[in-house]
């Protein structure tokens, strides 16, 4: 059985928030936000029919093809170079040379013919 919840609306403008709060937010009334109870709407409480398949693995896929940046560490640590429509997430601790180290793998596929951003 579902616990009965709650939600708080202005009584003012009708907006509906989570949590009560002195001053609502939406039109900028002071006191006009009260508790309503919310009924549970019955319904079904799990997804009814349909198997689920299960895929294997096992198999085989051509690797994506891979664009070299010129620096050799990066290359290797992206596993040969970037993959086109991709995103690779740089992380480290400030003054680091994120950002060094993107500004030269640009220009150096930016010298190498490529379009770069």
């Amino acid at each position: 059985m579902a616990k009965p919840t709650s939600r708080f609306v202005c009584q003012a403008c009708g907006a509906v928030t989570a949590k009560w709060a002195g001053k609502c937010e939406t039109c900028g009334e002071w006191n006009t936000v009260a508790e309503e109870p919310v009924e549970a709407r019955p319904g079904p409480a799990r997804r009814a029919g349909g198997k689920l398949v299960v895929e294997t693995l096992a198999g085989t896929a051509e690797p994506p093809p891979r664009r070299q940046t010129g620096i050799g560490e990066l290359d290797r640590v992206l596993g040969g170079g970037l993959v086109a429509a991709s995103a690779v997430l740089v992380g480290g601790d400030p003054g680091i040379g994120k950002s060094t180290l993107r500004l030269k793998a640009a220009a150096s596929l930016a010298r190498g013919g490529s379009r770069v951003l």
